[in-house]
């Protein structure tokens, strides 16, 4: 096989797996989920998606996925990324469903008394569940 191939070809070959392996420790279940390596030429890194929302946001956040991606690889492999569409996902994580979160702690009580101002109740649950998460997510932030 080795010499089957050309040496360029042998090392896209290789580039490409490395980069398969590591993207989903990379960039976290959601977006592996979502999304596949497809293709590394000169570089560029060619994720396949099905849908270009989530090409989007792989794009927008490539600023922090291609320096994780080459410490994780262990060399500069990836200089940027693109995306592709297709209609449907070569890897096993894109099938599998999502977990669920983890339901909010209880919102503190002077959330809960300020919200009761708020008529409409689904907007006032609204309120105090985005409250919750958000300090929840503080808690865990002061922490590390």
């Amino acid at each position: 096989m080795k010499r089957a191939l050309p040496q360029e070809a042998r090392r896209r070959i290789y580039s490409i797996k490395l980069v398969e392996r590591r993207w989903g420790s990379v960039v976290g279940d959601e977006i592996a989920r979502r999304s596949e390596p497809e293709a590394l030429v000169d570089g560029v890194l060619t994720v396949r998606v099905t849908d270009p929302v989530w090409g989007k946001t792989i794009v927008r956040l490539s600023s922090r996925i291609v320096p994780e991606l080459n410490r994780a690889v262990g060399m500069k492999l990836v200089k940027r990324i693109n995306f592709t569409r297709r209609e449907r996902l070569e890897n096993e994580a894109a099938n599998t469903p999502a977990r669920r979160p983890r339901p909010p702690a209880p919102a503190p009580e002077g959330v809960v008394q300020a919200a009761s101002t708020i008529e409409d109740p689904e907007l006032r649950a609204l309120v105090t569940t985005s409250a919750a998460r958000y300090l929840q997510a503080q808690l865990g932030r002061k922490r590390r």
